[in-house]
């Protein structure tokens, strides 16, 4: 280590509250957009990114990875790692950049076109940060890694939205994605000086392409995998189906990107390191799935029960067609919640071919869903979800449970909290679905809100959830800080 790097606990807290700021900043980006915007400009920039979204896969070729899980990371592995990324990058914006026009043309709508030549820009800025910071998260230095995140999260948000209200229009998300990449590769430049790339080298590529093969095809099934449904919707249904489906999703988006992502961060480092050095992967692997779970959970019922209120408030009565598509996608990502950390750990342990195997089959199976659902409307793509995350635990599980701390008894007892947890949490969001009138939908979300939050609160100590020692640990905490501070005064 460069330095004495931050605990997992540390790391987790940081990241957190960065995810909580992230979260807010994304939330209030998305319902000012939502309102300065069309479904049908949403729709175009939404179809644009996922087809970007998969050439991403291909510039990243594993390389961050491939630097966190590497047992003997050396000075030449490193460059080596950054020269191919940046090769990668720069032959993929190319390619999108003279392609551009027939994305347009493949859409029917120039603006597909224009989304995609400036979001090619990303592609050459994004090695100068992305070998940095895959270093720092390596020595668990979370505490500059987070800095440079909240900076980048608070930049995408306000340009996003100062573009759109400056008549932008789809463009306003590609340009505001341009410009955060370009802040986080200075804030990388400013804060991660220990972890620069020094220069360029190629004296190890073997090593970096038989991994980065590997990953990057596991990366690019499923990115097309959870991109289908874009993709389809935007070809078969219209740019408006597509926008429709963005706002469905966009809660389950949310809390991918600012929690789910965000445990990843830390986990997956946390997970090589804890197998190069005991061996102790999978009991972590189950632990962070209990304090995963027993957020998301109950997240998401809550967000299934309160879809009406929820789009209707945040969005406006234009996208009430999302309503329906919201409870599809929120009552999948419970199921999601298993399968989300599955392919990391499996990475960071050596499996990468048994990931690679796994999200071939399970991808092919979203794929295949979104293609027959299109021919039954916008709400059969939405459920179709459900299943693809049924084959997918089924899949992953099915490797899991080689190790003890993952058999399945020994996670369903682990689980049950969470899922009392989740019981707990919707009584009250139940109780004001079936009682309180539709057309009251602000109070009615209030009070739903309020009260989710109470038993959830309450059932975290009632039931013994972990989560419960980290509330009292945070408490103490802040009662050891607060306590001088008033003793002095």
């Amino acid at each position: 280590m460069k330095n004495g790097g931050t605990s997992v606990r540390k790391a987790l807290s940081l990241t957190f509250v960065r995810s909580g700021v992230s979260f807010v900043l994304s939330a209030v980006a998305l319902v000012l957009i939502s309102r300065l915007l069309t479904p049908s400009e949403i729709g175009v920039f939404s179809v644009a990114a996922a087809l970007v979204a998969l050439a991403q896969m291909l510039r990243a070729f594993g390389i961050g990875e491939f630097i966190i899980q590497e047992k003997n990371l050396t000075p030449d592995l490193v460059r080596t790692a950054f020269t191919v990324n940046l090769m990668v990058a720069c032959a993929l914006a190319a390619i999108l950049f003279g392609t551009s026009n027939l994305v347009g043309q493949f859409y029917g709508d120039p603006g597909a076109g224009r989304v995609t030549r400036v979001l090619s820009l990303v592609f050459v800025l994004m090695p100068f940060g992305a070998i940095p910071m895959a270093y720092m998260r390596r020595e668990m230095q979370f505490d500059i890694v987070v800095r440079i995140q909240l900076v980048e999260s608070t930049v995408r948000s306000v340009s996003s939205v100062a573009l759109a209200y400056l008549g932008f229009s789809y463009m306003s998300m590609a340009w505001a994605a341009v410009i955060a990449m370009a802040v986080s590769v200075a804030g990388c430049a400013l804060w991660g000086g220990p972890y620069r790339v020094g220069g360029f080298g190629l004296t190890q590529w073997k090593r970096v392409l038989h991994f980065g093969t590997n990953r990057t095809f596991s990366d690019i099934v499923k990115e097309v995998g959870q991109r289908s449904a874009d993709i389809v919707i935007g070809r078969t249904l219209g740019m408006a189906a597509a926008g429709f489906y963005s706002r469905g999703y966009g809660v389950v988006n949310m809390f991918r990107s600012n929690v789910v992502l965000i445990v990843t961060s830390v986990a997956f480092p946390a997970y090589a390191r804890d197998h190069r050095e005991a061996n102790a992967a999978p009991l972590l692997f189950r632990k962070s799935l209990v304090y995963l779970t027993g957020i998301s959970w109950p997240f998401f019922a809550f967000a299934t029960l309160m879809a009406f209120p929820v789009i209707r408030i945040a969005f406006g009565s234009q996208w009430d067609a999302s309503v329906p598509l919201m409870r599809w996608l929120c009552g999948s990502a419970i199921l999601g919640t298993l399968v989300y950390q599955c392919d990391n750990l499996l990475t960071a342990v050596g499996r990468y071919r048994e990931v690679t195997w796994i999200e071939t089959q399970y991808q092919l199976v979203r794929i295949a869903l979104a293609v027959i659902a299109s021919f039954y409307g916008l709400e059969a793509i939405a459920a179709s979800q459900i299943l693809v995350y049924v084959v997918a635990v089924i899949l992953y599980y099915r490797k899991l449970i080689c190790y003890d701390a993952l058999h399945l008894k020994v996670l369903a007892v682990a689980l049950l909290p969470s899922l009392g947890l989740t019981i707990a949490t919707s009584i009250i969001p139940v109780a004001v679905l079936v009682f309180w009138p539709t057309n009251q939908y602000v109070p009615a979300f209030l009070v739903a809100a309020a009260g989710a939050s109470i038993t959830w609160l309450a059932g975290v100590f009632l039931l013994g959830h972990p989560l419960s020692d980290e509330i009292r640990r945070m408490l103490a905490r802040l009662h050891s800080r607060i306590r001088p501070a008033a003793s002095s005064n």
